[in-house]
């Protein structure tokens, strides 16, 4: 018996190590909207995530958005150009739609949370930063509509590529 309850204490230990191992962000930020709104055109289109280290350019990296909004937003899908700025200055632009809704416009997908709805999508997956330094990465404001109304935060996660395979020799 004392050697199962032993045992017991060394799973829940190793589990909790295991569990506590997981891919912490290189780089983390929320940005909130004023008043909820995100124009597409005047000043405060674009978004800025600075200062984002990169210390190593063996690695791969997946780039996360989370949008955190309101469930009376003007819109089913959000569109946006994600341009991402390396230390000497040179620019790479994707453009990128997330959807909202199901494919019937009825429910929201993500976490619903009440009022307000999360929703976390990989942009970019095994992506290589090939500069060592500070990047700037920019979320600009893509849709049809002038403004989009709803829309509480943009929360940006750059973290190391999960390449945990093992390949037959």
């Amino acid at each position: 018996m004392k050697k199962i309850i032993g045992f017991s204490y060394i799973l829940i230990i190793i589990s909790l190590l295991l569990v506590g191992c997981g891919n912490k962000p290189v780089y983390q930020n929320t940005i909130s909207f004023p008043n909820q709104k995100w124009p597409r055109i005047e000043e405060g289109k674009e978004i800025k995530f600075e200062k984002i280290n990169i210390k190593s350019v063996e690695d791969t990296y997946d780039i996360n958005v989370l949008f955190r909004f309101k469930k009376s937003i003007n819109v089913d899908e959000i569109t946006f150009i994600l341009s991402i700025i390396s230390p000497s200055g040179i620019n790479k632009e994707s453009t990128h739609t997330i959807q909202l809704k199901d494919r019937e416009g009825v429910n929201f997908l993500g976490s619903d949370l009440g009022e307000i709805v999360e929703i976390k999508e990989i942009i970019k997956q095994y992506t290589t930063l090939p500069e060592l330094g500070e990047y700037t990465i920019k979320i600009s404001n893509y849709n049809s509509k002038y403004e989009l109304t709803g829309i509480e935060n943009i929360t940006l996660e750059v973290i190391k590529s999960n390449l945990d395979y093992e390949i037959e020799k």
